[in-house]
């Protein structure tokens, strides 16, 4: 008899889902794009500073993935996260949880970060949106499918799906049947149920409602139907509370029962908001303060939060939302710290940023892929350095027909932070049997800092002490070639470099070339040439001419020997030549550190640190 209706109710709308095909990921990131798309743009609508907006929604965005999964758990996978701390492998998800871990997010996070009530109603429409979104996809996918019906505005699903598999093992369809019976289409239910939602929010947005109001009134019309949408919804479909419970002679899923109890005390407190509000003004809206500690605190919070979750708690698509938000921040706060630093220097402070970049990459990397189809070797090294240092010189202005102005008594001081991408082949023989005998590097570099000039003469006009500050930014795109007795680099700088032209001192140096040559064996000793050392950024560069040894292998290297600044005019009783050394460890196979300091000469300083880790893999 079920199979008679087949005949009664043929399939008007069967939906295009291929099992091949993953259309929920694909309409999840369009979803999570399009949220924190009108999330961004909401809260520049009502003027959040953009640094402190984009923590919250790094925060509770993270907060809403955990949240949709958490809540899923099954009874084993609560035992195995409790018992070991390790993130259970599961695959359900469900938007109750979502919403109400972002919800306490925020309740948590909104005074800390200097936010009133109103944000709350900031995530409303957005929120509408991405679940309007994200129905596609979960009815392309079939999941969250509904009871079978009768009636001509039924889905139907191809075999394979979970909706026809379901069916098939209910006997209520034959093995290889066509296609599935026609069921309930609970997900454009859903989508009706948020477009609704969303249109009220809009046409109510000018009314004078207390902060958070909309909040609950969203919350309230989305749980109603909800609850509603359950008497429709097959419970293969439900991943939390499908079972049915009998109390008081009424059979409701356990998250009906749930919704039941919630929905009446969100409504309530929406209308007691709105009660109160008739005798009371509503509190305006309160914008919070830029905080750049605050934002990096908790930037570091979420990173350590990511590490300990480990790799199966998010998904490709999900680490790259957070990985998008939490650079954003990094990259403002950087900004902002850097142009602090060039009115007052501190180099530590705009390292933070810059050092958090790098865990950011790191902890949210997804694993390498397979190093077994290849022979040749090769990795890829992302490394972050700060440099600073001092130099002074004599510089004069082009003056025209008047000529050349003095020369003059400046001092330089800098700092910088380098941002290195490489990518290295080892020697080896290629997948196609050409044998290599060369390691192979090619990397761009990009430097970000500023210079602080000073003038050291006393102007009788302007008097003395007069600072003027310059924003260093330059891009070094470089190739390195060694061999085991012979190693050859050449490189390219273009930007805004620094003060170290020979001519017309004042004037920044904008291109120059860089170049190194080493003859003998790293591993034992050697003795090396650089034209323009850039390994630590463009403020002052060193050519240097020193002996390096691997002390007999390749995990720790020094050079040391003498460096000279450019040829640019020097006061008098200075000079260019001062002493030079640089250490390189791999600390791990994937971890590596290095420094640089020059010594020896207090008119020509130079310091600088770095960090790098290598992505293994090969080609």
């Amino acid at each position: 008899m079920p199979h008679a209706l087949l005949l009664l109710a043929p399939p008007l709308w069967p939906v295009p889902a291929h099992v091949g095909y993953d259309s929920y990921t694909l309409f999840y990131v369009l979803a999570f794009s399009l949220n924190l798309g009108l999330l961004v743009w909401e809260g520049h609508r009502r003027g959040y500073p953009l640094r402190p907006w984009l923590v919250l929604l790094a925060c509770s965005t993270l907060a809403f993935i955990l949240g949709t999964k958490l809540l899923a758990f099954s009874g084993p996978d609560w035992q195995l996260l409790l018992r070991t701390g390790q993130w259970p492998v599961s695959e359900a998800r469900t938007v109750l949880g979502g919403a109400l871990a972002g919800t306490l997010t925020l309740l948590a996070l909104r005074r800390p970060f200097g936010f009133s009530w109103h944000v709350f109603d900031a995530f409303t429409v957005p929120m509408c949106a991405a679940l309007m979104v994200q129905c596609v996809g979960c009815a392309l996918t079939g999941c969250c499918f509904g009871h079978p019906t009768g009636g001509s505005w039924g889905f139907t699903y191809p075999p394979d799906t979970l909706p026809y598999l379901v069916q098939v093992d209910r006997g209520l369809l034959p093995v290889g049947a066509a296609h599935s019976l026609p069921v309930h289409p609970t997900q454009l239910y859903t989508l009706l149920v948020g477009a609704a939602v969303g249109s009220l929010l809009l046409l109510t947005r000018h009314r004078p409602w207390p902060g958070g109001n909309r909040r609950l009134l969203h919350l309230g019309l989305l749980l109603a139907g909800r609850f509603v949408i359950e008497f429709w919804r097959d419970p293969a479909g439900e991943q939390v509370g499908a079972a049915v419970r009998l109390h008081g002679g009424l059979a409701l899923k356990q998250v009906q029962w749930a919704l039941l109890l919630l929905a009446p005390l969100v409504w309530a407190g929406w209308a007691t908001q709105l009660y109160r509000a008739q005798h009371s003004a509503p509190a305006p809206e309160q914008l919070p303060r830029q905080n750049s500690r605050r934002n990096l605190l908790a930037v570091a919070l979420l990173l350590a939060l990511t590490a300990w979750l480990g790799p199966w708690a998010l998904t490709l698509p999900e680490v790259l939302v957070i990985k998008a938000l939490l650079l954003a921040v990094l990259g403002l706060e950087g900004a902002q710290l850097l142009r602090g630093a060039l009115v007052r220097p501190r180099p530590a402070r705009l390292a933070l940023p810059l050092v958090l970049v790098g865990v950011v990459l790191v902890l949210t990397s997804q694993a390498a892929a397979d190093s077994t189809r290849a022979t040749r070797a090769a990795y890829t090294t992302l490394g972050l350095g700060l440099s600073a240092g001092s130099f002074e010189r004599n510089q004069n202005t082009d003056g025209g027909c008047g000529g050349s102005t003095p020369l003059l008594h400046y001092r330089h001081r800098y700092q910088l932070a380098t941002l290195d991408a490489a990518h290295t082949v080892l020697p080896g023989t290629a997948a196609n049997g050409k044998v290599h005998k060369a390691e192979i590097t090619a990397g761009l570099r990009l430097h970000l800092g500023g210079d602080q000039q000073t003038q050291q003469f006393t102007d009788p006009l302007l008097g003395s002490g007069l600072r003027k500050n310059t924003l260093l930014i330059s891009a070094n795109p470089y190739l390195q070639i060694d061999r085991s007795w012979f190693g050859l680099g050449l490189g390219l700088m273009v930007g805004n470099l620094g003060y170290h032209k020979y001519t017309f001192g004042d004037e920044i140096s904008s291109l120059d070339l860089q170049s190194s040559v080493r003859i003998g064996p790293r591993q034992i000793l050697y003795a090396q040439a650089d034209y323009n050392y850039l390994g630590y950024g463009t403020g002052n560069p060193q050519q240097r001419l020193g002996l390096g040894t691997g002390f007999g292998g390749t995990r720790w290297e020094l050079r040391t020997g003498a460096a000279t600044a450019k040829n640019y005019a020097l006061p008098a009783g200075q000079r260019a030549w001062s002493g030079f050394v640089e250490a390189q460890a791999l600390l791990t196979p994937q971890w590596q550190a290095g420094t640089f300091l020059t010594f020896g000469n207090p008119h020509q300083q130079q310091v600088g640190l770095r960090v790098g880790h290598r992505f293994l893999r090969r080609q």
